[in-house]
C-alpha cells in the first residue's frame, strides 16, 4: 500500500495536473465549466449530516477534490472539520497524529486519533478525484471545441463571377441584402447576367459530424457517471430498452462509490464514538437508480 500524502504533496498534485502537454487540453474556461459540473454530479451522490457550524461545501471541496478532511477539538469552536497534516504514523503507515493550523486558530492544534482527532477519508491511498475529473473534464471540453469548430465549417460561402469592381460590389450587396430577410432585391439586368451563387465548398455536408461528436459527449459522460457511481444508461440509444440492457453496468456503477461511502461511513462512526457530533453519511444511488428505471420502464411500455 502506498504512503497516504500529506496536503502539500496534493496541492503540488494539483498543480501538475493542470499543466498542458501535447495530448491534453489547457486550463483553459471550458475546462473549469465542466469540472464544476461533474464535481456537482459527484457531490450529487452523497448526503451528509454535518455538525450544525460545519458547511457542507467547504466539507465536500476538500474530502473529494483533495481526499480527506481532519476533525479536531478546539477551545476556540468546540469540533472543526479543517485541512491537516499527519504528524505520525503506524507501523502500518495510519495516521495517529494530525496538525492543524488555521488564521482563525491562536495556535497549531496537535490532535491524537481516536481520541480528540479523526480523519474523514474518500479513497484508500487518500488520494482525492481531481485527476479523474480533470481527465473527463479535459476531453469534454475536447469535444466540444470540435462541436464549434465543425459548425464553423460547416458555414456555406458562397462565389459569383464579376468582370469588374462596380459589378462585384453591386452583386455583394444584392446578396448582403437577400441573406437579411428583405424580400425584394433589384438589380440592373445586366450584374447577374443570368449567374448563380455557388458554395465554394461543394460537399459541406459530408463534413457535418456534429451529431457523431454530441453522441461521443454523450458516452464520455456516461463513462465519468459509471466511474463514479451514478446509475446510467450505458448502451447505445434503442428503439426499445429491456430490463437486463438497462441494468447491465449495475455493478461497474457500484464498484467505486461503495468503496468511498464505505471508507467515510467508518470514519464517521469513529468519530461519532469520543466526539457525540452524530455525523453520518447516505446514499443517493438507489434513490436515483430508482427514479431513473421507473422512467425507462415506462417509456418501454408506452413504445408497445
Amino acid at each position: 500500500m502506498s504512503n497516504p500524502i500529506t496536503f502539500q504533496e496534493q496541492m503540488f498534485l494539483e498543480h501538475m495536473n493542470l499543466q498542458p502537454s501535447s495530448v491534453k487540453a489547457t486550463d483553459n474556461i471550458s475546462v473549469s465549466y465542466y469540472k464544476r459540473m461533474l464535481y456537482t454530479k459527484l457531490f450529487s451522490c452523497y448526503k451528509f449530516s454535518l455538525a450544525k457550524e460545519w458547511a457542507l461545501n467547504w466539507f465536500r471541496y476538500w474530502l473529494f477534490p483533495w481526499g480527506s478532511i481532519g476533525v479536531i477539538y478546539t477551545r476556540e469552536y468546540g469540533w472543526i472539520c479543517n485541512p491537516y497534516s499527519v504528524e505520525k504514523w503506524s507501523h502500518q503507515y495510519q495516521p495517529l497524529k494530525i496538525l492543524v493550523t488555521n488564521s482563525h486558530l491562536r495556535e497549531t492544534k496537535h490532535g491524537v486519533i481516536g481520541v480528540n482527532a479523526g480523519i474523514i477519508h474518500a479513497m484508500d491511498d487518500y488520494y482525492g478525484l481531481d485527476d479523474v475529473v480533470t481527465r473527463y473534464a479535459e476531453m469534454l471540453a475536447q469535444c466540444e471545441r470540435s462541436i464549434n469548430v465543425n459548425y464553423m465549417n460547416s458555414n456555406v460561402s458562397m462565389y459569383a463571377e464579376a468582370p469588374t469592381k462596380k459589378v462585384a460590389s453591386d452583386i455583394q450587396e444584392a446578396y448582403s441584402q437577400a441573406t437579411s430577410g428583405k424580400p425584394l432585391v433589384v438589380l440592373n439586368k445586366n450584374v447577374m447576367r443570368g449567374q448563380t451563387f455557388n458554395p465554394i465548398l461543394g460537399d459541406v455536408a459530408r463534413n457535418f459530424i456534429v451529431p457523431e461528436l454530441f453522441e461521443s459527449r454523450r458516452s464520455i459522460l456516461s463513462a465519468f457517471l459509471t466511474e463514479i457511481g451514478i446509475h446510467n444508461v450505458a448502451v447505445q440509444k434503442k428503439e426499445r430498452l429491456t430490463q437486463g440492457e438497462y441494468t447491465e453496468n449495475d455493478d461497474e456503477t457500484k464498484a467505486v462509490i461503495s468503496v468511498i461511502y464505505d471508507n467515510i461511513k467508518a470514519d464517521m462512526e469513529e468519530i461519532n464514538k469520543f466526539s457525540g457530533l452524530n455525523l453520518s453519511v447516505s446514499l443517493r444511488y438507489e434513490e436515483i437508480r430508482r427514479m431513473d428505471k421507473d422512467e425507462v420502464l415506462t417509456q418501454d411500455k408506452g413504445g408497445e
